[in-house]
């Protein structure tokens, strides 16, 4: 098992009260379920919580799942001087539903999808121009 180092990543998502903005947090949940990385509080890191922000500085690779264009979990990463290795729009997802709170399961699949995948054409790595 020489050679072998786990990439440490997080991820830091949209908590917001929105259609968008639950499917980006609950998304972001199942990916840390999933192994995919760990899950980093937006609002401590907005909070200015010194070891959430340790911990997103220590990483390796940074996921940042936003529910909206508005993109307020990248904002708070940027005004700390942090930026997100892939960065993921959940509005820019093909979604079945846009009810309120009424989630859709296939809905998060597909923002889980995003993560895995990292599918160019769904979401920003470092890098690329900005979404739009």
């Amino acid at each position: 098992m020489t050679g072998m180092v786990r990439e440490r990543r997080v991820i830091v998502a949209c908590c917001g009260g929105s259609y968008a903005g639950q499917l980006a947090c609950r998304g972001a949940v199942r990916l840390a379920r999933e192994g995919y990385g760990d899950l980093v509080a937006v609002a401590a890191v907005a909070a200015v919580c010194r070891p959430e922000i340790e911990q997103v500085q220590a990483a390796d690779d940074v996921v940042v799942i936003d529910g909206c264009e508005t993109g307020c979990a990248r904002a708070i990463l940027e005004r700390l001087g942090l930026e997100p290795d892939q960065y993921i729009v959940v509005a820019g997802l093909p979604l079945r539903s846009t009810g309120y709170l009424g989630i859709d399961p296939q809905d998060v699949d597909a923002v889980v999808s995003a993560g895995w995948v990292r599918d160019a054409g769904i979401c920003i790595l470092r890098g690329e121009k900005p979404w739009c």
